[in-house]
């Protein structure tokens, strides 16, 4: 059987607590009250389920008392109910204010009053039972979290020549960067933009991840590699879940580099600080169409000691001002330039001039940019 729900019910006016007590002794557990401190101290004691309280009463009222319950964190949920003869419009608004759920005026009828607690008892159970799933939804998410953190991470990620920036809004984000160095020599670079952001942004990249470092210790060609990532996103995600995704094929030996850009923002070709080059989309993002046929690649870079690419995803041009300006290629370009001219070695910069940007709003989807140097 069910327990009882415990009430408090503070009045100093010993005929209403005897009204209270025969209206209430039927339906609930309950203590009777005569002051607002007492009201404070059984709390402490035990905290019960709603507070019927009165509002004048000698030494604390109960609109202190309401106040001092709704700013300790231990005692905030708990609803409270003002019972009073005060019936002033301007009583009855400072007393939602300050955290009451109901005001009901002396004198009141017994199916008014037991109706309001039940309503209100039923409310706090609900919002009680909402905010214990939430909390489970809370871990089971972080625990989430961390496995795909963990599949993501990998030990064959190659760093060298590779500055790297990224800003998820979330723990996990839908942007990812992959580099390793193939067994013939040549580096592979990925960097994806899956649609989206956080946790379901973050499903495919366990699985792009795997393709890309097993095949390549496979030796597979990186454009047959391409061409399995774009046909098991296809397979296996959703249809709305995709990847925007830019790849490159350093071919160390002949100094060039083979690039395959789907659905992604531009690769900037630099040289002595100065843009000469830059590799648009020509190619659908990944996981949209099964292709029959290895993609060919969007642009052979013909390379010189110092040059530098930059590869960017579109969280970084579509940051917004407060004014809903947006950052723009431009804006990047100037940066980019600024950076190399200055020395600087650290793409911290650019975040820096993002966030500057974006202002309090702050930003609104993942950052990733990416500068190989050759």
């Amino acid at each position: 059987m069910n327990e009882k729900p415990y009430l408090l019910a503070v009045d100093d006016e010993l005929i209403n607590r005897y009204v209270l007590e025969d209206l209430l002794e039927e339906h609930y557990e309950f203590s009777l009250l005569q002051s607002g401190q007492a009201c404070l101290d059984a709390v402490q004691q035990r905290k019960p389920d709603l507070i019927l309280l009165d509002i004048d009463m000698p030494g604390m009222d109960g609109f202190e008392v309401c106040y001092r319950l709704q700013n300790n964190p231990e005692t905030c949920d708990i609803p409270v109910i003002f019972l009073t003869a005060k019936i002033e419009v301007a009583d009855q608004k400072k007393g939602f204010e300050i955290g009451a759920v109901d005001y009901i005026t002396k004198p009141f009828t017994e199916p008014l009053l037991l109706a309001r607690i039940r309503t209100h008892l039923s409310l706090s159970r609900s919002k009680k039972l909402l905010a214990n799933q939430n909390s489970e939804l809370n871990k089971e998410h972080t625990y989430i979290e961390d496995i795909l953190l963990n599949m993501r991470d990998d030990a064959q990620f190659v760093h060298e020549n590779l500055q790297l920036l990224m800003t998820p809004l979330k723990r996990t984000n839908g942007d990812l960067v992959l580099s390793t160095r193939a067994p013939g020599g040549n580096r592979y670079l990925l960097i994806g933009d899956f649609t989206g952001h956080a946790l379901p942004a973050a499903l495919g990249g366990p699985l792009v991840s795997a393709l890309f470092y097993t095949l390549a210790e496979q030796k597979v060609p990186l454009q047959q590699i391409l061409q399995e990532i774009n046909n098991q996103l296809q397979k296996k995600m959703p249809v709305e879940l995709f990847m925007a995704a830019l790849v490159m094929e350093w071919q160390v030996e002949e100094n060039r580099i083979l690039t395959w850009n789907c659905g992604m923002s531009e690769l900037f070709h630099y040289r002595n600080g100065q843009l000469i080059d830059s590799v648009e989309s020509s190619n659908m993002a990944l996981g949209i169409l099964k292709h029959s046929e290895p993609l060919p690649p969007s642009a052979i870079l013909e390379l010189q000691k110092d040059d530098r690419l930059f590869a960017y995803s579109d969280g970084v041009i579509e940051a917004r001002s407060q004014d809903g300006e947006m950052f723009g290629k431009e804006r990047l370009k100037k940066l980019l330039h600024a950076l190399q001219l200055e020395g600087g070695s650290s793409l911290d910069f650019i975040c820096e001039e993002l966030n500057q940007f974006a202002g309090e709003q702050g930003l609104h989807d993942d950052v990733t940019l990416i500068d190989l140097k050759i």
